[in-house]
């Protein structure tokens, strides 16, 4: 879904994601003398909503401040520090909790912004454009997609939490009790007077954002007395799952598992065989718990859920079912809600309930053949299954690298590791490469700095950085930021063509990899939705965003205190040609973002 209006040159196109909108600005040309950026109030649903400006963490410099009576100390708003981008991506505001959300339709209104000798000249409401667009956890039909925050490195965290990036108490404990205070500590309390009291739980929503409510809600749902659930799980540690899991297993006939055994998952330091010591102590039948692998990992991720003994909803996608998982890494699960759909992952599921079966599994005819979905109030789905043989991987990878090859007007991605060998995952890199593709994505894993590519000006060549960026300090007026204790993007998603004839977004398990496509348990995913590709587009657009700065700072080596970040000022007036010429990406940017 989007909504556009357009006024005296003004232009504003709002989409909606999960449970956030991605603004898209434009200004004709002929408009932008003097133009200094962006001003964006927001109205939030309901009768008596008071409206806002969205802060903006950059303000112009001291001079400039003390020239238009802006107190350094205030607030720093949009009124007087406009966005100096033509995007923004906002997520809805909270009611006096941060984990208590405000979801309706929201009103965003965008006002152009001049700036004569270092003046900022008053709002003009005559060339405000306003749209109204639904922000909401995204729900199409039977079908849902979910997202991870995956922000424990930002800003945000830091002014909830401090700098304590511990998502449990400790690493023996499989299950702890949630509401247990686990902050702030005593340093960041000084440092950072204003934290108050906060528990595991308040961590694990803020962290677990969208996805971890699917989850519960999915679990919650299990519990109903003629539900029964089937599991693949490949790190298997969360408090909340594994506890229920548990209670599950001492009921008869109520869960069967299938849990990974490959060595990170034996190790002594490991949760995984301590989940299955409790399981098992407890279990009305252990023979409900399998522990292997497939040739090499059972890596799917994926609830059954059966009524009566038939399943009709499943819930899948890249996200573990563990506390780094969803509270660490950016990932999404997804829920088809249909009869249909789950029926095919029960298939997979009871050809793989056994370690023999696993080691056959390249050879059924759920590892063979698609499955392929074209059905009322759910996306045109095809996934499919593996261990594949080669010959089977060698097809649709095929077809797969065509498509991404064959882009005409957008790639954005978010792959947890881009580097295997893959035809693939080539099309990917080929596509950053290539200046008649927008193409814009993160990565977990960069080798030297000049695998890094950042936003080159005055170059149609893409973006591709790193969700772990390196070391770096951060610079005034950013305060310093808890560390990513793990792995950043573990998101597995290429998007193809949001804006263009065929949106398509593939994802789920697979890590993409040729080798361990014919090696591990996974599923992948195809959709074919305009709705449900733009939901991800906007998810690699704001992981992008948000980690291109830090790359930046590690490529450039700033230092704190020896860069001051501020707004550009008069005597930099055409910091947004870039956006207005064609040879750049930003242009393309623009133009791609705002057009129908």
């Amino acid at each position: 879904m989007d909504m556009f209006n357009s006024k005296k040159g003004v232009s504003l196109r709002a989409y909606k994601g999960d449970a956030m909108t991605l603004l898209a600005m434009d200004l004709d040309k002929s408009k932008t003398k003097n133009f200094t950026g962006f001003s964006i109030f927001v109205i939030p649903p309901g009768n008596n909503a008071k409206g806002f400006f969205l802060f903006n963490r950059i303000s112009y410099s001291p001079a400039v401040q003390k020239k238009n009576n802006i107190d350094p100390k205030a607030n720093v708003t949009m009124d007087i520090a406009p966005l100096q981008k033509f995007r923004w991506v906002h997520t809805p505001n909270t009611n006096h909790n941060i984990n208590q959300f405000i979801y309706g339709t929201y009103t965003y209104q965008v006002t152009p912004r001049y700036m004569v000798d270092n003046v900022l000249q008053p709002l003009d409401s005559t060339l405000t454009v306003d749209v109204a667009i639904d922000v909401s956890p995204y729900k199409s039909g039977d079908f849902q997609i979910g997202f991870t925050r995956g922000f424990i490195e930002s800003q945000a965290f830091t002014r909830h939490f401090g700098l304590n990036n511990a998502t449990r108490p400790n690493k023996t404990d499989l299950i702890f009790d949630i509401t247990q205070k686990a902050g702030p500590l005593a340093a960041d309390k000084k440092k950072f007077p204003h934290l108050q009291d906060y528990t595991y739980e308040d961590v694990h929503k803020w962290l677990g954002w969208q996805a971890r409510v699917i989850v519960m809600d999915f679990l919650e749902e299990a519990k109903k007395p003629n539900n029964t659930l089937d599991v693949f799980a490949f790190d298997l540690n969360e408090p909340i799952i594994c506890d229920t899991l548990i209670k599950f297993g001492a009921m008869a006939g109520k869960v069967r598992i299938i849990l990974d055994d490959s060595k990170d998952h034996t190790k002594d330091t490991a949760l995984e065989p301590v989940f299955d010591k409790q399981y098992r102590k407890t279990a009305k039948d252990p023979n409900t718990l399998v522990r292997g692998h497939f040739v090499s990992l059972a890596h799917t991720k994926v609830f059954i859920l059966k009524t009566a003994g038939k399943p009709v909803k499943v819930l899948t996608g890249s996200t573990n079912f563990s506390t780094n998982g969803i509270y660490i890494n950016a990932n999404h699960v997804l829920v088809f809600n249909n009869p249909k759909i789950a029926a095919a992952y029960e298939q997979a599921f009871e050809k793989s309930f056994s370690v023999a079966l696993m080691k056959a599994f390249s050879g059924t005819d759920c590892a063979i053949n698609p499955f392929e979905f074209n059905i009322k109030k759910t996306p045109v789905t095809t996934i499919r299954f593996s261990p594949h043989t080669e010959a089977v991987a060698t097809g649709f990878f095929n077809d797969i690298s065509k498509r991404i090859s064959s882009a005409k007007s957008d790639v954005l991605f978010a792959i947890m590791k881009d580097n295997s060998a893959s035809s693939i995952l080539s099309a990917v890199l080929e596509q950053v490469q290539n200046p008649k593709v927008f193409t814009y994505g993160i990565t977990d894993v960069i080798g030297a700095k000049t695998d890094i590519m950042l936003y080159k000006p005055n170059s149609l060549r893409g973006v591709r950085i790193a969700g772990k960026p390196g070391t770096f300090i951060l610079p005034p007026p950013f305060t310093d930021e808890a560390k990513i204790p793990g792995i950043s993007v573990h998101h597995k998603f290429v998007v193809v063509d949001f804006k263009g004839a065929d949106p398509t977004v593939y994802c789920g398990s697979s890590n993409l990899a040729f080798g361990p496509e014919q090696k591990n348990g996974d599923n992948l995913i195809t959709i074919r939705d305009k709705d449900a590709v733009t939901v991800f587009a906007i998810e690699a657009i704001r992981l992008v965003d948000h980690f291109h700065f830090f790359n930046q700072l590690t490529l450039e080596g700033k230092k704190s205190g020896k860069t001051t970040m501020s707004l550009h000022d008069s005597s930099a007036a055409q910091w947004f040609s870039h956006y207005y010429d064609p040879k750049d990406l930003l242009f393309v940017e623009r133009t791609l973002l705002i057009k129908k």
